[in-house]
Formats: C-alpha cells, sequence, structure tokens
C-alpha cells in the first residue's frame, strides 16, 4: 500500500533510508515507516496505518458476527 501511496521510487528510496538508518527495509510497521516519515513525510504512513486500522476493524466485525451466528444459527 505504501508503494501505491507513494510511488515505487519513493518506495525504493524509503528502503534504502530505512537500511542506512538500521532498520528492516521489509517490514513496514515500527521499521520502514519511521523512514517513510523521514525521506516523504506522515502522508503515506497515514494511508498505510489507516488501511491497517480499518483492516482489522472490519476483521473484528466478521469475527462476532460469525460468532454471534454460530450461538443463534437461525438469524
Amino acid at each position: 500500500f505504501a508503494g501505491y501511496n507513494a510511488g515505487p521510487g519513493n518506495l525504493g528510496k524509503i528502503r534504502a533510508e530505512a537500511e542506512s538508518m538500521g532498520l528492516d527495509p521489509n517490514i513496514w510497521f515500527g521499521e520502514s515507516e519511521v523512514a517513510a516519515a523521514k525521506v516523504i513525510g506522515r502522508e503515506t504512513t497515514t494511508y498505510v496505518a489507516n488501511i491497517a486500522k480499518y483492516y482489522y476493524a472490519y476483521k473484528l466485525i466478521l469475527v462476532a458476527e460469525a460468532a454471534k451466528a454460530a450461538v443463534n444459527p437461525s438469524g
């Protein structure tokens, strides 16, 4: 998602900066996102964080609905 938002060229710069900072360029949260904020600002880090936040929120909703359906299968 970072590459989609920032572009492949910037993603390469972010990965290189992460490595130079002693961070893992293959891990986003807590690693490459730090380099991204330094190289291109917070827009991409916020974008990726929002996607993750909504993914986990929707996943929790689905789990809750599945649990509810298991307790009351008729609806």
